[in-house]
């Protein structure tokens, strides 16, 4: 049971993000290209890194809103994990260089080790603020989420968290940006530990639109 929860937790941080405020136009596409680690920290014990590549396809309809199809991966004999997750967002609120957004995401994870099959499906929710600099924007958002693990053989493992995370949208042409980011969140879901978790996800998006 105990390596059910560990595994959980570490791809728990590794739900989708890189996210801003704005809106990709109407009928036009963006595209995300990303490296990212993510996990789960034990107090006393350090960190539980998952890297992963992340690609992601953003689509905006009228002026405020866009969906967004993500995927995550890592093919190592060792171990392997996959993502995919479908997304929404919509601009709420914009003042000058100041902006809000608010999204929704659904999605299923599958991560194997040694023959070991373990499967989750999650939903998040963040609140995205934006402070455009320039043709930059500096991202703030809060996000609450859910996550439920299965695999034969044991107990279901259910992983709520309430996190943050900051990043950095440079916009380096019309059409090409540059996306870091890093956030943490905490779940009363207990580790093998302590009683409670923080997830960490740090990672960096080459962002393309057409």
């Amino acid at each position: 049971m105990r390596w059910l929860v560990l595994l959980a937790l570490v791809g728990c941080g590794s739900y989708s993000t890189y996210r801003t405020t704005r809106v990709v136009p109407a009928g036009h596409t963006e595209w995300l290209f990303g490296a990212q680690a993510s996990g789960a920290i034990a107090p006393g014990a350090g960190g539980a890194p998952l890297p992963e590549f992340a690609i992601g396809a953003r689509r905006g309809f009228g002026d405020r809103y866009e969906v967004q199809a993500n995927g995550t991966m890592l093919p190592i004999k060792q171990l392997m994990t996959g993502s995919f997750e479908l997304a929404g967002k919509a601009r709420l609120y914009e003042h000058g260089r100041w902006s809000l957004a608010a999204g929704v995401g659904v999605g299923y994870r599958l991560a194997e080790s040694g023959g070991a099959i373990v499967e989750g499906a999650y939903a998040s929710a963040p609140i995205i603020g934006g402070v455009d600099l320039g043709r930059h924007q500096l991202v703030l958002s809060v996000t609450g989420g859910f996550q439920r693990w299965y695999s034969s053989g044991a107990q279901r493992v259910d992983v709520p968290f309430l996190g943050d995370s900051i990043g950095f949208l440079w916009q380096v042409t019309d059409h090409w940006a540059l996306l870091p980011e890093a956030g943490s969140a905490w779940t009363p879901t207990a580790n093998f530990m302590s009683d409670t978790s923080r997830l960490f996800h740090v990672g960096v998006a080459v962002l393309w639109t057409r």
